[in-house]
């Protein structure tokens, strides 16, 4: 999934026995060796996994990529196949290793081929020296009599040892509105499953991340921490297998392994067609916060559209209107949007539909035409508006549904995803079938022409707002209905693609029912994503900590709205350490909320420079030790800072100091800013401090009342100079 171009300098060697393949992502990696049999053994992992040596026989290691009926017969395996005849057993035979020299760091291919079929598998590994994460997916073709069913298809899959103080962080909730729910757990003898369904937006019910930390609890500057990412748009699984050894107090041997949720999604693959897996970026670092910054590089570097442009601050319309508007109230809240220097307008659902009118979500999803009752000079009257009044356009679009109440679905009820049942019904919609050519080119005609009818357009939000149900395709043959589930994350991605390249200049915000596709293989193809609908910043204070673990915050959308009936200033603190948005009927607002908004916005343009480029330190965790009811975070850039300070609920008698900040260079003198944002907002310069006054004064903590809020902005001043 890397943007980087490889060199046509490949080396490729035959394997034989004996030999080992080391995977180098610049002080971690991991060992593979060849085993007398062929197979492929895991020899190193970690720090010294890349450097790892054959110190006993290796029959004796295991096997680094586990396949059904080859291996140890109680561990579930990573690959598991029906061939052709019918057999069940995979038992694959390394063949040769293929090295390509990348820009920072190399793509290693591993071919292997089963012992009776021809049947092959290819292992890869895409290092990135910058950031020190590895990607790795697998390829499978064959050349079989017949098509093979693919039952499981994991990505990656890694035997380590486990203290029994080992823990797992993973970040699954209850749905929608409780995306990141962020969980510790210890590991215990069995197989956990952490699984998503749901198809089109997965990541409602579990974002595809962990942190598994096999020494002991982590820390932000200490312990083993394996970060992984799954970078699929569809449904995932880990499988996390310890297995104790008999004494007491010994490590436990792990396999952990990532990548694709097979449950009712077997692969039937053809002969001569290849299926490639989903990448699986991960890293070994020393600490959570060494962890971070390897994932928000490469990102940044690998991931983000235009990862260098500002995020623009964001005003939506829809909690302040929902369905019921019309021109002159949008354009009346164009023009407040304006005053308060918002940079975009973006108008929410409910724009569309003539003939069944989108006034509520019943009706007229897949009818992308204005509807003139509510909008008579169309989009592109508002967009003048806007652009009169100095702020960007942006419109809303859910390319991939349809209601029943439409045109669309009388003209083509073949469209939709189905099988012989009727229908399941969500959100009052249906799921247009990924897989026909005529509803992908609908698909991106549906933006094409969005755009079109207002040519200054600069914004898209793309929602999805169903799961998949009643899996069935039109496009398919009745024997590889579960396909569905991989192709059209495939097929999906398409689109995606084709509108981002027909569109560079369009920001593209990636919206799922909230946080439903958080996952860095469909953010490939956008600026940033929705990381929930549930704005409540109480909550989201927890939810943007989880989530800045692995997204840096120019990615996560946070926008101020009523949710939770908390101060505005609150809420907006928290909308502050990520990339900031407006979702509030402006009209209500009074004038000490219009106060607090406005200064809220002057600062989100005055410190974006920060969280959106800086380094993330985290100081005070909101979600796991003693003390739950204060967060505080940093971002760091060159010699400048600002840090964000929240008192959740009244203090404890738990609340430890927050520890020193070490960025701040004696030898400078730095100009601090500090405001509070409550119910008022107060601002006030407390003027020049060395390096050593300015980390005395972060490390104090002066909130002492719930759903308080302060923001310390330091910037660099010069030399310090003394008497």
């Amino acid at each position: 999934m890397s943007n980087d171009q490889e060199s046509t300098d490949a080396l490729r060697q035959e394997l034989r026995t004996g030999e080992t393949i080391h995977v180098d992502a610049h002080g971690w990696g991991l060992t593979w060796a060849v085993r007398d049999d062929g197979q492929l053994a895991q020899v190193g992992l970690g720090p010294n996994g890349h450097t790892a040596q054959v110190e006993v026989p290796l029959a004796f290691y295991p096997l680094a990529y586990r396949t059904w009926g080859s291996a140890d017969p109680f561990r579930e395996a990573a690959l598991r196949v029906t061939h052709a005849d019918g057999t069940l057993t995979t038992r694959l035979r390394a063949q040769a290793l293929t090295r390509t020299a990348l820009p920072d760091g190399e793509h290693l291919k591993i071919e292997c081929r089963d012992e009776l079929f021809d049947f092959n598998v290819e292992h890869n590994f895409r290092t990135h020296h910058d950031s020190g994460i590895i990607e790795q997916w697998v390829e499978i073709e064959h050349g079989e009599s017949g098509p093979v069913l693919l039952h499981d298809y994991d990505s990656a899959c890694q035997l380590l040892l486990a203290a029994p103080e080992a823990e797992l962080i993973q970040f699954g909730g209850s749905g929608w509105a409780d995306e990141w729910r962020w969980t510790t757990e210890g590991l215990h003898p069995g197989i956990r499953t952490l699984s998503s369904l749901g198809g089109v937006q997965p990541h409602l019910q579990r974002a595809p991340m962990l942190m598994l930390c096999p020494d002991g609890p982590s820390h932000e500057d200490s312990g083993t921490t394996i970060g992984m990412s799954i970078a699929w748009g569809g449904n995932t699984r880990f499988r996390v297998d310890v297995r104790p050894k008999p004494e007491p107090g010994s490590p436990s041997e792990v396999v952990l392994t990532a990548g694709a949720n097979p449950y009712g999604a077997e692969y039937l693959l053809e002969p001569g067609q290849r299926f490639v897996t989903p990448t699986v970026a991960w890293i070994w670092s020393d600490g959570r916060s060494a962890m971070t910054d390897a994932f928000h590089s490469w990102t940044r570097a690998r991931v983000l559209r235009d990862p260098e442009q500002s995020r623009a601050i964001v005003a939506n319309n829809w909690e302040a209107t929902f369905f019921d508007f019309d021109e002159d109230r949008i354009k009346g809240l164009i023009k407040q949007s304006a005053e308060l220097d918002a940079e975009v307008f973006l108008l929410d659902d409910g724009w569309f539909g003539s003939e069944h009118p989108r006034n509520d979500d019943e009706q007229g999803l897949g009818d992308w035409e204005i509807n003139t009752n509510k909008l008579p000079n169309g989009l592109d009257s508002l967009a003048e508006t806007a652009e009169q009044a100095g702020i960007r356009f942006g419109i809303w679009v859910e390319p991939e549904m349809v209601n029943q109440r439409s045109r669309l679905y009388d003209d083509h009820p073949d469209w939709v995803v189905r099988d012989g049942h009727d229908p399941a019904l969500h959100r009052n919609q249906l799921y247009l079938d990924p897989l026909l050519s005529e509803v992908t080119d609908f698909e991106s005609n549906v933006i094409d022409q969005t755009l079109a009818s207002a040519p200054s357009t600069s914004y898209v939000k793309w929602d999805a707002n169903r799961p998949i149900t009643d899996p069935g395709s039109g496009a398919l043959p009745r024997d590889r209905q579960s396909n569905l589930f991989v192709d059209g994350v495939h097929r999906t991605w398409d689109v995606m693609r084709r509108v981002a390249e027909a569109h560079p200049s369009v920001d593209l915000m990636l919206c799922a029912s909230g946080g439903g596709r958080s996952d860095h293989g469909t953010l490939r193809y956008f600026h940033e994503f929705w990381t929930s609908d549930n704005t409540d910043p109480v909550t989201r204070i927890r939810m943007q900590w989880a989530c800045l673990h692995f997204f840096p915050a120019s990615a996560v959308a946070a926008h101020v709205t009523r949710w939770g009936e908390r101060p505005l200033g609150f809420a907006c603190a928290v909308a502050l350490s990520a990339r900031f948005g407006i979702d509030l009927d402006l009209t209500s607002l009074t004038d000490g909320e219009s106060d607090v908004l406005r200064a809220s916005v002057e600062m989100a343009k005055r410190t974006r420079d920060l969280v959106q480029f800086g380094k993330l330190t985290r100081l005070i965790s909101p979600t796991d030790g003693t003390d739950g009811s204060r967060a505080a975070l940093a971002f760091i850039r060159d010699s400048d800072a600002v840090v964000f300070r929240y008192q959740i609920d009244s203090p404890t008698s738990d609340s430890a100091p927050l520890p020193q900040m070490d960025c701040f260079d004696p030898g400078l003198s730095y100009r601090v800013h500090r405001t509070e944002l409550n119910d008022t907002v107060r601002s006030r310069d407390e003027g020049l401090h060395g390096g050593g006054g300015v980390a005395d004064m972060v490390q104090s903590w002066p909130l002492t009342e719930a759903l308080s809020a302060d923001i310390l902005e330091i910037r660099a001043d010069g030399p310090l100079l003394r008497n």
